[in-house]
């Protein structure tokens, strides 16, 4: 939230960074390079035939440090600025803000009243930081599980949203064919 919500089918583009073989998954042609900022869709690490999506924050080599709800990628400050409060029905005290990483801008969600979990990080080569777009209720590399991500994890990036229903309420008609930023 609030870039995914409950109920939404999404398409993933999984040529995005390489062209693998079917069944090993080696990479065997490499078309472009996970940027900071791209929405990826991964293997967890923990646990293989489990698919997690989340925001790629950080990159081989890079010192990412989150403290007081801000995140500084190489003793850089990503900015943002408050948006509006945050009204869906699963997630009550939320404040969307818009979050820039250099030209790229996509919203967050950030719960003044939550604690969250704090640290500073080394990505190792060959593995990525992500974060979820709610950063005070993802489960990313901040945690032991998933934490780093593993190149050869990675399955594509999320594209668009091609329907919405959680089963629960009716689908959310606005959110197809939306790209997902």
């Amino acid at each position: 939230m609030p870039t995914l919500v409950q109920g939404d089918f999404i398409l993933v583009k999984k040529y995005a960074y390489s062209l693998r073989f079917p069944i090993t998954n080696k990479s065997f042609y490499t078309i472009a390079e996970p940027e900071r900022g791209d929405v990826v869709v991964f293997n967890l690490p923990s646990d293989p035939s489990i698919k997690y999506i989340k925001r790629l924050v950080g990159l081989p080599g890079d010192e990412i440090v989150y403290r007081d709800k801000q995140l500084l990628i190489n003793d850089e400050l990503m900015p943002y600025r408050f948006k509006e409060v945050y009204r869906h029905p699963r997630q009550y005290g939320a404040h969307v803000y818009q979050e820039n990483f250099k030209d790229e801008q996509h919203q967050i969600l950030i719960s003044p009243s939550r604690r969250n979990v704090e640290g500073e990080y080394t990505v190792p080569e060959g593995h990525y930081f992500v974060m979820g777009d709610n950063r005070d209720n993802s489960k990313d590399s901040r945690y032991s599980d998933p934490g780093y991500i593993p190149n050869s994890h990675l399955v594509g990036t999320a594209t668009k949203i091609w329907f919405n229903w959680d089963f629960e309420n009716a689908p959310e008609w606005q959110r197809i064919w939306q790209t997902i930023e």
